[in-house]
């Protein structure tokens, strides 16, 4: 890793600390810098096949979940509440407009391709979002979600309406790069191929 994007890095983990130290941990709080070096990773491979900026993608996911680490949820506006945080330190750092944008924009319409200045679409931003989808439906987070459901019946309810969605997703279409829609399939692939044996399993569960 670049020193660069050591220092990015950095940034983030110095506002993560200072949450913390504050008392204001949230459910999930360690979860979110996981999920945020997996990004990274998915971040990396994807530029490289796609031929995009390395460093401007991974830097952008370094950063695309910072204000994640405050003690306020900003729900949906949390990619540009990011890039809002991200702009001074970026500034600071002296990078080209260009590249500075680049990655602000690809923070900032992360999670719904929207950002609160004008900017246009990049393949370094589709590359973001991709990467941040691949991560979030990673085998992972599916543990995280059945694992906070005793409830059986409750469980395979959301089993089920969980492999509608995955469905739905599988037709395809919804990423922004190729190398990405593979990816993100192959998530797809491991989830489906598990609920659907889960969801077999609970028609075997008959009282007797």
């Amino acid at each position: 890793m670049s020193e660069r994007l050591k220092k990015i890095a950095e940034f983030v983990k110095a506002r993560r600390a200072a949450t913390e130290a504050a008392g204001h941990i949230s459910p999930g709080f360690d979860y979110r810098w996981k999920h945020t070096l997996r990004v990274v990773q998915y971040g990396k491979r994807l530029a490289e096949t796609e031929g995009a900026d390395v460093e401007v993608v991974m830097a952008a996911c370094i950063l695309h979940d910072i204000s994640k680490f405050d003690a306020e949820d900003y729900g949906r506006e949390h990619g540009r509440v990011s890039a809002r945080i991200a702009r001074p330190f970026l500034e600071r750092q002296g990078d080209e407009k260009e590249t500075m944008d680049n990655i602000l924009y690809s923070i900032a319409a992360h999670v719904d391709d929207k950002a609160d200045f004008e900017h246009p679409v990049t393949v370094e931003s589709k590359i973001v979002s991709d990467a941040d989808n691949i991560d979030r439906f990673g085998p992972y987070r599916l543990l995280l979600l059945f694992n906070e459901t005793e409830d059986y019946e409750k469980l395979i309810e959301q089993a089920s309406n969980r492999l509608l969605t995955l469905k739905k997703y599988r037709e395809g279409g919804i990423m922004g790069t190729k190398s990405g829609e593979e990816l993100f399939n192959r998530q797809l692939d491991l989830q489906i191929t598990f609920l659907e044996r889960l969801t077999e399993d609970s028609r075997l569960t008959v009282e007797i």
